[in-house]
């Protein structure tokens, strides 16, 4: 590799390991700088060579194929990692991450490559994109959920392809359930559930070394309809089949003072989303350095709960006192408020999920119509200052009615958007679609990660 082709910087990361002869210390970073992010040209070469010392094993995981770390895991003493770049074909910039992890410390790279120059005769091949027709192409799954009555109201993608959804039922119970893509058998055995946690509109899977776990909105409270909302508490949640998680069982809780929250984590990323659904604040957190806050008693504003048939809860009015991690003054990483916006006849477009992926904030919006008239739904995306990236835009796919109906995915026209997620250098967005005979399911569409041209 030429050296006029390479982007060299040395980067010394102090890491003291943990003393070995401590049993009851994990291995781990002792000690170590501050976060850093790198930006590069297009050309392929070298981002940085991190030199450290560690406690234990260690590992370095990248989450772009074009971004390598060599070598990738270790064990305890010095080491020297390269971390390198391919060149950047792709005509727009793209950004990765390499995470640094050693017991239970976690450092991570982030690295944003600059776009080259695409030669104005070759027109780029691009996915599907938001304001593109409905087609096959961008058809990625209709699947079966638990129950067939109930509004799908959020997703994710588990490594192995695996789709998790959260359905409402009852309203005082979330079903977590996950199903194979276009799968049409209902995951009866596949599911737990989740009690007075709060209307499960949004949230993250994690998949961890110890097993699978949800990050989702804990704590909210029943109101005169019997809905429950005004989430104060996020949870990070084991995933079990058959389970049932009642939101005072659970163990690993934040609070960041502010009701009506719901969560999105970029756990590759180390950035952890709040939105706050009456305020419309928007506060992205290093995960990282939420999860090395001391646990403390939360004594939280009043709350019902129980009382619903089939509950075997009577209805109880309290103001629990919580275990949690609190960053109700933390100072987050970045800050900005979106505005919510309206139809033509005043009435008020609903927010339906958003997700963090490298910096970067996505946000569905829109609502279902069974009345043979499209559903309208938008995407946008920001930066966690409040930059827009790409402004509010229309899935123009749901306007295609007759493709949607030979698709076999509606033949009403109801596709109400339910979650949106950037998975495996894709933007997935989740539909709760509906046909004439009530059944529900959920559907993705895969965009390119460039969304517009």
């Amino acid at each position: 590799m030429r050296t006029g082709h390479r982007f060299i910087a040395a980067v010394l990361l102090l890491l003291a390991g943990c003393n070995p002869h401590q049993s009851d210390t994990p291995a781990a970073f002792i000690s170590f700088g501050d976060m850093f992010d790198k930006t590069v040209g297009e050309t392929a070469g070298t981002v940085t060579t991190v030199a450290f010392q560690a406690g234990g094993p260690w590992s370095a995981r990248s989450n772009a194929a074009w971004l390598t770390a060599t070598p990738d895991s270790g064990g305890a003493g010095d080491e020297v990692v390269r971390v390198e770049v391919t060149a950047n074909e792709t005509g727009r910039v793209r950004m990765g991450s390499v995470t640094f992890t050693c017991g239970s410390d976690k450092k991570t790279l982030h690295v944003t490559q600059n776009a080259g120059k695409v030669d104005p005769g070759i027109e780029p091949t691009y996915g599907p994109l938001l304001t593109d027709g409905f087609s096959q192409d961008l058809h990625y799954s209709t699947a079966r959920l638990r129950t067939t009555s109930a509004v799908m109201q959020s997703f994710d993608i588990a490594s192995d392809g695996m789709i998790y959804y959260t359905q409402l039922n009852s309203n005082f119970r979330v079903y977590l359930c996950w199903n194979e893509r276009n799968s049409q058998e209902t995951p009866t055995a596949r599911c737990m559930t989740l009690c007075y946690t709060g209307h499960g509109s949004n949230f993250t899977l994690e998949e961890a070394t110890d097993g699978k776990y949800i990050w989702i909105d804990n704590y909210s409270s029943k109101n005169d309809k019997g809905e429950y909302w005004n989430a104060q508490i996020i949870s990070r949640i084991p995933v079990k089949a058959g389970a049932t998680v009642k939101a005072s069982q659970t163990t690993e809780n934040y609070y960041f003072g502010e009701k009506n929250i719901s969560v999105a984590v970029d756990i590759e990323g180390d950035m952890l989303t709040i939105l706050g659904i009456s305020s419309g604040r928007i506060r992205t957190y290093r995960l990282s350095e939420l999860k090395a806050l001391p646990v403390r008693d939360i004594t939280l504003e009043e709350i019902t709960y129980g009382g619903e048939s089939g509950s075997g809860d009577a209805e109880v009015t309290k103001k629990p006192v919580v275990k949690a991690r609190d960053a109700s003054k933390f100072k987050p990483l970045g800050e900005f408020a979106i505005s919510r916006s309206t139809y033509a006849d005043g009435t008020t477009v609903s927010w339906q999920g958003f997700d963090i992926h490298d910096g970067l904030v996505y946000q569905a919006q829109g609502n279902g119509h069974a009345d043979g008239t499209p559903s309208p739904g938008w995407l946008q995306v920001r930066k966690i200052d409040g930059t827009t990236v790409i402004p509010l835009t229309k899935f123009r796919a749901l306007d295609d009615l007759t493709a949607l109906k030979a698709a076999g995915i509606t033949d009403t026209g109801y596709m109400e958007p339910e979650g949106v997620k950037y998975r495996d250098g894709a933007v997935f967005c989740g539909f709760c679609s509906k046909n004439s005979e009530n059944v529900r399911r959920g559907t993705l569409f895969r965009y390119d990660p460039q969304l517009v041209r």
